[in-house]
């Protein structure tokens, strides 16, 4: 079987390791790399401030674990056995801190006042088995492997940051981050920050810097996510009020926390609750106690699902985690090309030419930019072949079942004719699809039907 970018990519590391041979600082740079290839994927959580980065790493934890209080730019969540902090100082040996929970919320960790290069939360956590997440205002840090880049608003001015740091579209997620304020914090904000971020990722300009664009309440989804037995009730309650009675109050912060709110609920819960969820998250909160939500647990997933969460989980899922080994593949062989310019050596030339052609010629990063236009809308093809053309570039799985849509269990010789017929179908959209766009995409297909047959041959 041919082998995958991820080996191809390891293979070359090793062998620039060995023409590097005795050189300190190169070794280095390279076992680091190599090593990188077989852990998690590091995904990074960039924005400017209030952006929503702490609040949006609660949501996907699940915890209130953010933000790690102390002078570190750089906070990696990994997972762990118990909860505790690793402590990187910039001159002096690492050394283990415990966390403490801070009097609102995230966590505090003892750190001298300068000097820290980074900590590492260790946090037993199921979603992060798979992914390990960095917390930092640096937009696009050469440690991660994928990025989730909040913006509060999605101005060309907004984006810039990404443009200037020569974001790779096929490693960036864009989150408009903080939609329940939209519109106004109008009734409709979540839905029209959607529209938004719909129409804004079928635009070249931003395709040119990400994958897809998405947006999401960090602040309702962590509250979802979260959601405490005595905000619940809270909630109920307001649920339980005569609508012509409760409804004028729901309009403004002032009033819903005032003294003329016509409930027994104190002023100091319905605060607590503000502060929780925004007064879009209230409101919303409200509406479904009042029709569906008949628990805390329902009313804890109706929000996650409506403010956006469940959809990034599933971008995240599709487009990054599920795509690990191409991704940190692209990050070792481009931290391998900036080595081979920064150190010249007569045995690494050939090295340089094969960096180039592997680059150049890698179909699993072509996979990954289809897979994200279909799913954005940039590429559209009719509706049985998009779902095809989909599934044969990996967007069901990668073994060849899945991208055939065979049962797992099938025998490589049935395999072999339905891989051809796909080839045959794809073959003939590369000359009859309607639009440029479908013809490229034909051909990014027809290459993956191809990779198949090569295989089974």
């Amino acid at each position: 079987m041919r082998a995958g970018l991820e080996q191809r990519a390891g293979d070359l590391l090793d062998r620039a390791a060995q023409a590097f041979r005795g050189h300190t600082r190169a070794e280095a740079w390279l076992r680091h790399h190599r090593a990188r290839l077989g852990e998690p994927l590091r995904l990074a959580v960039t924005g400017g401030p209030r952006s929503g980065k702490s609040t949006l790493v609660n949501a996907l934890i699940g915890e209130d674990v953010a933000p790690v209080a102390g002078n570190a730019e750089a906070v990696w969540f990994h997972d762990g056995t118990q909860p505790l902090a690793r402590v990187f100082p910039e001159a002096a040996p690492p050394f283990t801190a415990p966390l403490e929970r801070a009097a609102r919320r995230g966590h505090t960790v003892a750190l001298p006042e300068s000097g820290i290069r980074q900590v590492v939360v260790e946090w037993p956590c199921r979603a992060l088995r798979r992914t390990r997440l960095l917390e930092t205002a640096e937009e696009v840090p050469a440690e991660a492997d994928a990025v989730l880049h909040l913006v509060r608003h999605l101005g060309d001015d907004d984006l810039a940051p990404l443009r200037a740091a020569g974001a790779h579209p096929v490693h960036t997620l864009v989150l408009l981050s903080r939609a329940d304020e939209m519109a106004g914090g109008r009734t409709d904000a979540l839905l029209t920050a959607k529209r938004i971020a719909r129409r804004r990722r079928t635009d070249p300009r931003t395709s040119a810097v990400c994958q897809d664009v998405l947006a999401v309440s960090a602040r309702i989804a962590h509250a979802g996510r979260t959601l405490r037995e005595q905000e619940y009730a809270t909630v109920v309650a307001i649920a339980g009020l005569p609508r012509p009675d409760a409804e004028p109050h729901l309009l403004s912060a002032d009033r819903f926390t005032g003294a003329s709110f016509p409930s027994a609920i104190p002023a100091g819960r319905r605060a607590d609750l503000l502060a929780r969820l925004g007064l879009g998250g209230v409101r919303l909160a409200v509406t479904l106690a009042r029709t569906t939500a008949r628990s805390r647990a329902e009313l804890g997933d109706q929000l996650a699902r409506q403010s956006g969460l469940t959809e990034l989980q599933a971008s995240i899922s599709d487009l990054l985690t599920t795509r690990r080994g191409v991704l940190k593949a692209r990050v070792a062989l481009v931290a391998l090309e900036h080595l081979l310019r920064a150190e010249a050596h007569p045995a690494t030339g050939h090295l340089a030419a094969e960096l180039e052609l592997l680059l150049a010629g890698a179909h699993e990063l072509r996979e990954l930019r289809l897979l994200a236009a279909l799913r954005t809308g940039r590429v559209a093809l009719p509706g049985d072949l998009a779902l095809e053309a989909r599934r044969l570039v990996g967007g069901d799985g990668g073994a060849h079942c899945e991208r055939l849509g065979l049962d797992p269990q099938t025998p490589p010789e049935k395999l072999w004719p339905a891989a051809e017929s796909a080839a045959a179908r794809w073959h003939e959209q590369t000359t009859a699809a309607a639009t440029a766009a479908g013809r490229r995409a034909a051909e990014v297909v027809l290459r993956s039907c191809t990779a198949i047959l090569d295989d089974l041959g």
